[in-house]
């Protein structure tokens, strides 16, 4: 990113910031009152533009590949982390070795799922990526259509939303 902020991310009320960023495990630490709003938007803002382009890159790497095979557990649960899907606990308290085990891969595959789900919808929310006009700078074709990936207020604000709405549908 260019470092200009998002005007829908400039738009949004301190609380409407302050839910965003707790739902995205952007302010565990500290209390909304002492972090300066510029800062929040800016890390919303990094935060959306990181899933956008990790979103496109998994896309176009995954193909069809249904429930994220070619990745590593552990790639998977640092793309499910960073999108706010559901990662499991990975341990079983009180349980046998194999039930913690039998529990871990159980979560694996429901945190595959979940990616998978994701990357099907915003597959079709995405623009295709094909090469845009040429902007007057000398860049490729998928920096070009990256560039307006990034730009993408409405895509901002989804990815940024839907860890609250999963949040608020957990029974």
């Amino acid at each position: 990113s260019d470092g200009r902020q998002s005007a829908a991310i400039r738009r949004l009320s301190s609380g409407h910031l302050e839910s965003l960023a707790l739902a995205n495990n952007l302010l565990s630490a500290l209390p909304f009152s002492l972090v300066p709003t510029v800062y929040v938007r800016s890390k919303l803002g990094t935060l959306a533009e990181d899933i956008l382009m990790d979103d496109a890159a998994l896309i176009e790497e995954m193909g069809g590949d249904a429930l994220c095979g070619g990745m590593t557990d552990d790639e998977v649960l640092d793309a499910c982390w960073l999108r706010g899907l559901p990662v499991g606990r990975f341990v079983n308290v009180g349980g046998s070795v194999r039930s913690g085990i039998h529990r871990r891969e159980e979560e694996m595959q429901e945190m595959r799922i979940a990616l998978s789900n994701h990357l099907g919808m915003m597959k079709v929310l995405m623009p295709e990526c094909r090469p845009l006009p040429a902007d007057g700078i000398q860049s490729s074709p998928e920096n070009r259509y990256r560039g307006a990936l990034v730009r993408d207020d409405a895509l901002k604000l989804l990815v940024l939303h839907l860890p609250a709405v999963r949040f608020s549908m957990k029974i």
